[in-house]
């Protein structure tokens, strides 16, 4: 019998969220961010710009440095982000997987609070490491059409598995072979626009 744990993982677009990443603060000086975790997600399991929000103080002087993985899963992904002016917000240019850091480069005037914009991309991250998808479920839009891809790899990699949306509301559950599909360097996800949200069961951690 094999030891692994079947998982399961939702991919589905949410509310912009001001201050998930980092809440209300300042620094005296060059200096991390505290986050809200050691590693934040804006909840879709899917990549998300990111905000920076200006609640008092004009913070155009400051550059903010945002650290995270990407989409296909790369980490240690770096941004240089200028802040924003008094009352202002400023939107990275990168979506981010999750965030890791942000670091002001010099004492911030005044305070600000970091956050993700709606969910802004359909990619997302399966599993990281070798896997097994094993099966999913859908939930397809009623205006648009499109496919669902997982690759191994990255967002680039080779595609393993499509499945094609109407444009119609409904549900999609396909037939995968008991073995699964396999992923050996990992399993990245693009829901597209034809899905609100799909529901992955993979292979997680032995």
């Amino acid at each position: 019998m094999s030891s692994t744990s079947i998982q399961a993982k939702m991919f589905k677009a949410v509310a912009a969220d001001t201050n998930s990443i980092a809440t209300s603060q300042t620094t005296a000086g060059a200096a991390d961010l505290s986050l809200t975790s050691a590693a934040v997600n804006d909840g879709s399991n899917m990549a998300s710009t990111v905000t920076i929000k200006s609640l008092t103080g004009n913070n155009s002087s400051i550059t903010f440095t945002i650290s995270g993985t990407s989409a296909s899963g790369v980490p240690g992904v770096e941004l240089n982000i200028t802040g924003p002016g008094t009352g202002a917000t400023v939107t990275s240019s990168v979506a981010f997987f999750e965030v890791t850091n942000v670091r002001a480069n010099a004492a911030i005037p005044g305070t600000v609070e970091v956050g993700f914009t709606a969910t802004t991309t359909t990619q997302g991250i399966v599993f990281a490491g070798a896997t097994r998808v094993r099966g999913m479920h859908g939930v397809s839009n009623a205006s648009t059409a499109g496919a669902m891809v997982i690759r191994n790899t990255s967002q680039t990699g080779q595609k393993r598995l499509e499945l094609d949306a109407p444009a119609a509301a409904g549900q999609l559950d396909p037939y995968i072979p008991d073995e699964g599909i396999r992923y050996p360097n990992g399993a990245f996800i693009d829901i597209s626009a034809g899905y609100d949200s799909v529901t992955v069961f993979f292979d997680g951690s032995y």
